[in-house]
């Protein structure tokens, strides 16, 4: 015991906890540079998830500014946009409690989409960007993970932020999509004046066929079809919500796992 007090001792147990801080000093550095290349080069890899998916589900309904309509657009938008959100979202929150997943996956998502309305279709087709705007669902990301650092739980984030989702994409995009919603009158007919874009720029798929976007039964509820389509949207995007669960869990996080305990 008195041998482990000696001066010859407490040198060496300083020279110990000198070299140790310099460890730990170094590899903090190496994680430090390793985590901003990760999260640079995650964000065209994010992006084009989340655009790939939003593509593959909503299409052309969030696309030009005459097909986001009030009966689908609400509810196909909504589930397209939250399935890589909530991938995201678990996988941060698993790997480190950040509650930052669907929000950095909304910041991602909506900086490539900008780049690539702006260079694919205005620079490179000339259409004008207030016909292929792109969505934002930066608004809604916030929330859910707010829910997700309040509740801490995902059951409870899919059931009261999903629906919120829905409310809060459909609610945030329809202020930018409201003056395109107006009348006009346009070779003797009323149309809004997204209508009358999608006259003016000729795309493939017109004038081949119609679209006729009122056509169903969701006006027997009370004879509103918004209200109606964002009240599936919510289910909607509980279920695109667990889905995305689906994908950061067993899709890519299990693998990582699993690699891991063969070394």
């Amino acid at each position: 015991m008195a041998a482990a007090t000696t001066p010859a001792a407490l040198a060496e147990a300083q020279r110990r906890l000198e070299l140790r801080a310099l460890l730990q000093k170094k590899y903090k550095w190496i994680d430090g540079t390793w985590d901003l290349v990760f999260w640079i080069t995650a964000i065209f890899v994010v992006a084009g998830a989340a655009d790939i998916t939003k593509q593959l589900f909503a299409g052309d309904w969030d696309f030009w500014t005459d097909w986001k309509d009030p009966q689908w657009w609400p509810v196909i938008t909504a589930f397209a946009t939250i399935i890589i959100p909530s991938a995201l979202q678990y996988i941060q929150w698993a790997a480190w409690r950040f509650p930052t997943g669907a929000t950095y996956t909304a910041v991602c998502f909506f900086m490539a989409a900008w780049v690539g309305r702006y260079f694919q279709w205005h620079v490179a087709e000339s259409y004008p960007m207030n016909f292929v705007w792109p969505i934002s669902t930066v608004c809604a990301a916030v929330i859910l993970d707010w829910i997700l650092m309040k509740t801490k739980s995902f059951i409870l984030t899919s059931l009261f932020g999903a629906p919120i989702w829905a409310l809060l994409v459909w609610a945030f995009n329809y202020i930018p999509l409201a003056p395109f919603l107006q009348p006009a009158h346009f070779m003797n007919h009323v149309l809004t004046v997204s209508d009358v874009q999608g006259i003016v720029y000729i795309r493939s798929q017109t004038p081949e066929y119609l679209r006729h976007i009122e056509r169903g039964a969701l006006r027997s509820f009370l004879g509103e079809t918004q209200y109606v389509s964002l009240a599936f949207g919510g289910t909607l995007a509980v279920a695109g919500y667990w889905i995305g669960q689906f994908i950061g869990r067993y899709l890519a996080v299990w693998p990582i796992r699993r690699y891991l305990k063969t070394l």
